[in-house]
């Protein structure tokens, strides 16, 4: 019987435990990873899930689970390769590249907040070392190999992130943070989503006035500092949300200019940018 730890959408434990298989309660989400392994020739570890799995069998996938009660991210991430491919990685050789909190998804529940981390490993798979029997077989490949696995149908479908964030350079926000912004909230607290009704706004979001994004349209900005609907603001931006598979980022404005928790913050927009692929950067890094 395998026992998750359940959160809060804002990463803090709640004390429940969840029995796997059976559905999480709403408001409730559990830590999953998602595990990317690289060597020095800039190829990517591929496991092939077993065919007695009962989702994507014989498909391809990086090493990924769901991580046990008492468990960190890291350490769930360093169990399931263990378990998996029979890898010891060393935690100090590990980067979590981004973070996403994702309830329900084109039909599918998640509920989770899943960690993406990329190792760096240079020995060999070793499967033969496995302690679990989830996996048929496991290769090395660069990603080219690996969009080709993917557009044969090949790849699991949910990894497809990977062309868009696994490569990508951290963007360059220091003329940004830190800046004055005024703007309008276009869709304050408590409206909806003009093309998606079912959709409603926890926090204040609108735009910056006079400067533009790359899709051409002003600035995007969620508004933080109050839970009362807004018309118009005035704030500090101090963190940028920078999609990965989007033209515009989105500025994180502060009104009173006092920093934010990560774990608020991604909370807070998760109910929009669940859809999307991202990372926050920011005065405290990055998650």
């Amino acid at each position: 019987m395998e026992l998750w730890d359940l959160y809060t959408k804002y990463r803090e434990k709640t004390g429940k435990v969840h029995k796997r298989g059976e559905p999480i309660p709403e408001g409730f989400y559990h830590l999953v990873v998602h595990v990317w392994i690289r060597n020095k020739k800039g190829e990517y570890l591929l496991s092939q899930r077993a065919a007695n799995r009962p989702t994507y069998p014989l498909l391809w996938e990086c090493v990924g689970g769901s991580v046990l009660k008492g468990e960190n991210s890291v350490e769930g991430a360093i169990r399931e390769v263990k378990e998996e491919v029979g890898i010891t990685l060393d935690p100090s050789k590990g980067t979590k590249l981004f973070t996403k909190i994702r309830g329900v998804i084109d039909g599918q529940s998640f509920e989770d907040i899943m960690d993406v981390w990329l190792f760096a490993y240079n020995g060999a798979c070793q499967l033969e070392k496995a302690t679990t029997d989830e996996v048929a077989a496991c290769r090395w490949a660069t990603a080219d190999e690996i969009k080709r696995v993917y557009e044969e149908g090949k790849l699991v479908p949910t990894l497809d992130y990977f062309f868009c964030a696994m490569e990508e350079t951290a963007p360059d926000h220091r003329e940004i943070l830190g800046k004055t912004v005024t703007g309008k909230a276009d869709r304050p607290i408590g409206s909806l989503h003009p093309k998606h009704p079912d959709l409603h706004y926890p926090i204040n979001y609108g735009y910056v006035q006079g400067i533009f994004a790359a899709d051409g349209e002003e600035q995007d900005a969620y508004i933080f500092g109050t839970d009362q609907p807004l018309e118009q603001f005035k704030g500090k931006v101090i963190k940028v949300y920078h999609r990965f598979n989007d033209t515009e980022d989105k500025w994180i404005v502060s009104l009173d200019g006092t920093d934010i928790p990560d774990e608020k913050i991604l909370g807070d927009i998760a109910f929009q940018e669940q859809f999307f692929y991202g990372k926050l950067y920011g005065s405290c890094g990055m998650v």
